[in-house]
């Protein structure tokens, strides 16, 4: 109880420090965007989340993890984060979109999720259960991933830039709905599968049975989940156009990591955590930073 209590506050002070420090920034961090974004994705689909959730009937997942397995997951994590900085594409795939995003999609897979539940079934005898992979109350997780693709589809195409050349219709109706399919069929399995089937059903469910505290496993998976974006931001050197511009520094990076990125922990993290389930979380269109968070 102490550790969990000391791990919340622990999170909660990083948090407003780091707000504080992006507020001190100036003008090379876009402080006013980042509260904006963080009142809305953590604050109010948080919100939103638990009460499109409050209808559902499944129980928390209550499991024991050996300190084997939970040795296993944390390793895991800080490997996969140190061969997402090392990992360079190959020079010959510039200019070839579709065979870079094909093979991109098939190394992430692999790592993010071939290799875990591989590892986790083979050497613990993980069960499908524990690993995300539960209809639980269907017909409840279904009507509540139709409420957030609904809510926050909308939300992205009224504000999020990536649907900005949508609302200056460039393209036909026909097109968009043709580009909305594939897109909502890409997100499920290159950011849906295989982000939340790592940060939430590897790693936040281990936190919360070793902890036993949905909270404490929560914030920790949260705040992984955020970090885990810094490098990709730094080394990418951002974008023009983007929220922190060219070039960030590495603070901008990581600030921008925990003030914007972690609160997106807070709803899927709450999403999963009552659904039990991969199908409501994978399914919600892509939402971070109001489209424009993944760097």
């Amino acid at each position: 109880m102490i550790l969990n209590g000391l791990i919340v506050i622990a999170y909660a002070v990083l948090f407003i420090a780091s707000i504080w420090l992006a507020w001190r920034q100036g003008k090379t961090f876009p402080f006013s965007e980042s509260i904006m974004v963080l009142l809305i994705v953590g604050v109010g689909f948080t919100g939103l989340v638990y009460l499109a959730t409050l209808f559902l009937h499944t129980l928390p997942m209550q499991f024991d993890i050996s300190s084997g397995e939970l040795t296993f997951v944390i390793s895991y994590v800080i490997l996969v984060a140190i061969l997402l900085v090392f990992k360079r594409t190959p020079e010959q795939w510039n200019g070839q979109f579709l065979k870079k995003k094909t093979a991109d999609l098939l190394f992430k897979l692999a790592i993010f999720v071939g290799v875990p539940i591989l590892a986790l079934r083979m050497f613990w005898a993980s069960s499908w259960e524990s690993l995300g992979f539960s209809m639980g109350d269907a017909q409840g997780q279904l009507l509540a991933a139709v409420l957030l693709i609904l809510f926050f589809g909308g939300f992205n195409l009224l504000v999020g830039s990536a649907a900005k050349p949508i609302r200056e219709r460039r393209f036909s109706a026909k097109q968009a709905a043709l580009g909305f399919g594939v897109a909502l069929l890409w997100n499920i399995l290159e950011t849906g599968l295989v982000e939340e089937f790592f940060f939430r059903a590897f790693l936040q469910t281990r936190l919360i049975a070793a902890l036993n505290s949905p909270l404490a496993g929560i914030c920790l998976a949260s705040l992984l989940f955020g970090l885990a974006h810094a490098p990709g931001i730094y080394l990418r050197k951002g974008d023009k156009s983007g929220p922190l511009g060219e070039s960030p520094s590495l603070l901008n990076s990581i600030l921008y990591t925990i003030v914007v990125l972690s609160p997106a922990g807070w709803f899927t993290g709450l999403l999963y955590w009552k659904t039990q389930s991969l199908l409501a979380p994978i399914s919600r269109p892509c939402s971070y930073g109001c489209g424009c968070a993944h760097g």
